[in-house]
């Protein structure tokens, strides 16, 4: 299986405080890949390196082996990398149609995005009903399936997935967790960072454990989940999502 995605030696710093230690990782193509860890282990940072919202200082970031480390964020989108930003990060005062028409704005195949954005409709029905209605006035729930269908409108090979399920009543954890599975199984690379172990490993094929900047643990998500190891770190005391 090809990787699509291969990081590095990633060294990241904010100011004089760095975030990664000689990070490396690979998603695989046709994979969901998550990448799990506590507060402050640099899963959203490593997030941001990818997507070129923040440079490292030393590594490596390729991209269907393409060196993404001279791109900007809306070229490194343009190459096939899609984002569900952490907080889905909708635009609030617009609608929701007009929310998704902005996933497709480096496209002008006007017939095509048409055609993309009925399929989204099919694949997100709720999100359907409240396609006029202003993204600010969604649920959670209902903002992350317009986040998610959004990041499909520009036609990504990989989709970075920020917390998907936070903050989401339990109905839409599992809703949210089916359609990432769905989007998966129509040929999406889904690379995901999730501090829910237990929901993550449920429908990943493949995970990395990250602590304080460095990689701990990796493996079959299968595998990951019977470790005792991160039974004892992730999978005892976890707590539902908030309603």
């Amino acid at each position: 299986m090809t990787a699509l995605l291969v990081l590095k030696g990633i060294d990241t710093f904010y100011g004089p405080v760095q975030v990664h230690f000689g990070l490396g990782m690979e998603v695989r193509q046709g994979q969901i890949v998550c990448l799990l860890g506590g507060n402050a282990s640099g899963k959203s940072t490593t997030m941001k390196i990818i997507l070129g919202l923040l440079r490292p200082r030393a590594g490596s970031i390729f991209f269907e082996a393409h060196d993404l480390a001279a791109l900007s964020t809306p070229q490194i989108i343009r190459a096939g990398i899609g984002s569900v930003p952490e907080a889905r990060r909708l635009f609030s005062a617009m609608t929701v149609r007009e929310n998704l028409l902005m996933g497709a704005f480096a496209r002008s195949d006007r017939a095509e995005i048409a055609r993309d954005l009925e399929r989204m409709l099919e694949l997100f029905p709720r999100v359907r009903q409240r396609l006029t209605s202003r993204a600010g006035t969604l649920s959670g729930g209902e903002q992350q399936m317009v986040a998610m269908a959004r990041a499909l409108m520009g036609r990504p090979k990989l989709i970075c997935m920020d917390e998907p399920t936070m903050g989401l009543s339990p109905l839409f954890v599992d809703r949210v967790l089916e359609l990432i599975q769905a989007v998966n199984k129509e040929g999406v690379t889904i690379f995901m960072v999730e501090q829910n172990a237990s929901l993550a490993l449920a429908i990943a094929h493949y995970a990395y454990v990250l602590q304080a900047g460095r990689i701990i643990l990796q493996g079959e998500a299968k595998d990951l989940a019977r470790d005792p190891r991160i039974r004892a770190a992730y999978l005892g005391g976890e707590t539902e999502p908030a309603a």
